[in-house]
Formats: C-alpha cells, sequence, structure tokens
C-alpha cells in the first residue's frame, strides 16, 4: 500500500435478524402457559371453596336443599353451626357410610370435595329426625310436633349404642359419639 492510498471502504452489515423460534418451542411455551393458567384456575377455586379447605373437627352451616345446599364453616361456638365434619374424603366416589350426613361439592375447576358430617345437636331440644329430606341441616323443633325426638344425652368418646338405655341411639364411630333420643312431647 502506498502512503496516498485511501483505505477501502468498509462494508456495513445489516444486524442479523433475530432467529424463530423453532415450531416444537413454541408449541411447549403455548402447552406451558396453558398450564400455568390451568394451575391458576384451580388454585384461585380451591382457595375459595369453603368445603376444599374444611378439615376433620371445623364445623359447619349446611342450609339450603338437597338440590341446591349452601355450605361455609363457621366457628364451632355460633349459631350458625349446624355441623361438625367428621371426615373428608379423599374422592367424591367414596361413602361415609353409617348414620353420617355428607356432603359432596363438585366443582367445575378445582377439587372436587366429599365430607362426612355430624349433626351438632342440644341437649333437652327435639328433633325430626325423618322429616323432609329436601332440607338440608337438622333444625331443632317443637317437642309436641308429631315424629319429634327429643335429645336426651349425648355420650362423647364411646359408640357403644348400650349407652343409651331404652332411649333410640344415633352412633358414629369417628370421632366415637352417641346420641340418645326419646319420644317428644305428643308421643
Amino acid at each position: 500500500p502506498t502512503p496516498n492510498t485511501p483505505p477501502a471502504p468498509q462494508q456495513h452489515q445489516e444486524p442479523a435478524a433475530p432467529k424463530k423460534k423453532s415450531l416444537p418451542v413454541r408449541i411447549l411455551s403455548a402447552v406451558a402457559g396453558l398450564i400455568v393458567a390451568g394451575l391458576v384456575v384451580y388454585g384461585i377455586n380451591y382457595f375459595t371453596s369453603d368445603a376444599a379447605q374444611s378439615k376433620a373437627g371445623d364445623c359447619a352451616s349446611l342450609t339450603g336443599t338437597s338440590t341446591k345446599p349452601e355450605f361455609k364453616t363457621v366457628d364451632c361456638g355460633t349459631a350458625e353451626a349446624n355441623y361438625s365434619i367428621a371426615k373428608v374424603l379423599g374422592s367424591t366416589g367414596e361413602s361415609c357410610g353409617g348414620t353420617y350426613d355428607e356432603y359432596t361439592e363438585t366443582a367445575r375447576r378445582g377439587p372436587d370435595s366429599k365430607l362426612c358430617l355430624i349433626p351438632v345437636f342440644q341437649e333437652g331440644s327435639c328433633y325430626e329426625l325423618n322429616g323432609d329430606l329436601n332440607r338440608m341441616g337438622r333444625p331443632a323443633v317443637d317437642c309436641g310436633q308429631s315424629g319429634a325426638l327429643k335429645l336426651v344425652k349425648h355420650v362423647k368418646d364411646s359408640d357403644d349404642e348400650t349407652a343409651c338405655e331404652d332411649n333410640a341411639p344415633m352412633a358414629f364411630p369417628e370421632p366415637k359419639q352417641v346420641f340418645c333420643f326419646a319420644p317428644g312431647e305428643s308421643a
């Protein structure tokens, strides 16, 4: 090169276009996004469902009808508490068995729940145990009402029906307890 020769012009290269993601990577990204969205919806339904959050020993208010029940967990000391949760089953296909009342919640999105329930009864109060099967809960009734049974004894930590002597027992094995009923005042 001679001292008077200008340097060769530099060629400007266009920046390389960003590489497009391959089809498998795009498909995997879309699937991962759908999975995350599904988990978010499932989580929201799980954490907003009282039944899904329930555990044995909790108390509940169950009202409404058998075709349209209204369930919520409540403090056991409130007047609203008409059931205690005895067991939480792992699948809606399982059965509580025995004399438990059952509550099943099937969610469109989120977990299904099945609870085994024990009614909350008060000694000295009367109940219609074979009454309207469409109504949820077992509210106290007038002891003079036809078919009313009076709770005369509540035995905890035992499911031995002989504790009721001549009275009608309603026993639960888990947690162990027996309710003893006698005919109401009209009988």
